[in-house]
């Protein structure tokens, strides 16, 4: 960034953060005086005021060490969540007494999450970080759950990812796979990053990295209460996919129970993630360009929430920093945002309705088109995302390693007639002139260089003194 644009950026994209951010509490506050009143009606409606009272939060029970899951329901301290979250969520139940004075708690140490979010995406991506920070997404879910904590995450990963350090990304993956699952998908694509480059020993090391990070976050958990723990994802197993999931398999195909979703949505999620895998690899080989690494983050994720037997709708933060790092159209993300809305509005609307005794009306209508809509067009990305460019922006001291190894050999002479006769001593003057070798000369040295080499491209490994690049890890 350079001059008066340079300081201007992230001051006007963390403005816009905060307009979003303040207008999303004040959606959730008319919950504050009477939840159960006005939750759907005015749309306030959010977990963390219901999960205080339903998951222990109001009796200060330390999470998941006393929990269990006793006939499909959580007590004594389990969460739905990963224990990051929960531990997070048990935070301001130390200091709160009721479900509004905890819900207050929680948004102001959520708040700044999304602040750091944005500021990140305006180092890597610049003005296209507004993506992020005017959507209106910002507003509907900011304090609906405690997804900004992942989003939060997983974004300086990226960060870290750009700045050529994988080691660091993968563990930062790892922490938000402790927050909430799907983190953990990202590994792999990033671990293909580092064998497109033939690094093996790169790609062992954040591997290792990864699941050292996961293990010595959940060991401890595991140890003293395994029951506890395992209670999360039994809650996720047992779950049917009922008008709370508000995913395609509720409105869709009702009559497949809960058995029957458990095989087949990991075979479908299975079959596009490997598909955007191979996709990614066959492109990168193809086009001799690095591994996709951002944009089948992408789509992996949209396949996810696609498939997932749940989709909530505050998953919609999760894609929201894609539009961003990955190069779309920005009628891309006004369509997705704008069926996200229309969901949101229609689906709370609809539970008030149902309240009332009503069910089929403009609200429901809503709803549907906002629920097929999503679906339509979380496909549509998935195929949009791979076929895309990276937004993220190289830095000027950084070299790719095909560039460094160039610099290092240095130019080739042309090959230009001498006049015959002694060839000059020296001090004799300068000798034939030297110039930048034509595309037909320099193919053969890229040829063997990349016999030896990392993939060419956008290398985010900081050229080393000498022309190779640094391993920092």
């Amino acid at each position: 960034m350079r001059g008066d644009d340079g300081r201007r950026l992230p001051v006007v994209v963390l403005l816009a953060c905060v307009v979003f951010t303040t207008l999303g509490f004040l959606l959730k506050a008319p919950c504050l005086g009477n939840y159960n009143a006005n939750r759907d009606r005015l749309l306030c409606s959010n977990d963390i005021q219901v999960l205080y009272g339903n998951r222990s939060m109001a009796d200060r029970t330390f999470p998941y060490i006393h929990g269990d899951l006793v006939k499909g329901e959580l007590v004594d301290g389990a969460l739905e969540y990963p224990v990051l979250t929960g531990l997070f969520a048990w935070v301001p139940g130390q200091f709160t007494t009721n479900s509004s004075e905890y819900f207050l708690a929680t948004a102001a140490l959520l708040a700044p999450f999304s602040l750091l979010t944005a500021w990140l995406l305006s180092r890597m991506v610049r003005w296209r970080a507004l993506l992020y920070a005017l959507a209106p997404a910002l507003i509907w879910y900011s304090f609906h759950n405690w997804d900004l904590l992942v989003v939060m995450v997983t974004v300086p990963a990226f960060y870290q990812w750009w700045k050529g350090r994988p080691a660091t990304a993968a563990m930062l993956l790892a922490l938000g796979g402790c927050l909430k699952l799907w983190p953990l998908f990202f590994l792999v694509p990033l671990i293909a990053a580092r064998l497109r480059d033939r690094d093996r020993g790169d790609a062992l090391w954040v591997s290792f990295t990864a699941a050292l990070t996961v293990i010595a976050v959940n060991a401890w958990f595991v140890v003293v209460n395994f029951d506890g723990w395992w209670a999360s994802y039994e809650f996720q197993a047992l779950r049917e996919a009922d008008i709370t999931t508000n995913s395609i398999w509720f409105w869709g195909f009702p009559s497949l129970d809960r058995d029957t979703l458990n095989v087949v949505v990991p075979i479908l999620f299975g079959l596009a993630f490997a598909g955007a895998l191979v996709y990614g690899w066959v492109r990168a080989q193809r086009r001799d360009e690095p591994y996709p690494f951002l944009q089948v983050c992408a789509a992996i994720l949209c396949a996810f929430m696609l498939l997932n037997k749940v989709h909530s709708p505050q998953y919609a933060l999760w894609l929201l920093p894609f539009f961003a790092l990955v190069r779309l159209r920005w009628g891309w993300w006004v369509a997705y945002l704008a069926i996200d809305a229309t969901l949101y509005v229609g689906l709370f609307r609809w539970f008030y309705d149902v309240a009332q005794g009503q069910d089929f009306g403009l609200a429901k209508q809503a709803l549907v088109i906002g629920v097929w809509g999503r679906a339509v067009m979380l496909v549509l990305l998935f195929v949009v995302f791979l076929r895309s460019q990276p937004a993220v922006e190289q830095e000027q001291a950084e070299l790719t390693w095909r560039e460094a190894e160039l610099a290092k050999v240095g130019p080739v002479p042309v090959n230009r007639p001498t006049p015959a006769g002694p060839r000059p001593g020296p001090g004799a003057g300068p000798g034939p002139a030297v110039s930048p070798p034509p595309s037909h000369q320099l193919a053969p040295r890229l040829a063997a260089l990349d016999a030896h080499s990392p993939s060419p491209g956008v290398s985010r490994r900081r050229a080393a003194p000498g022309g190779r690049p640094s391993h920092r890890r």
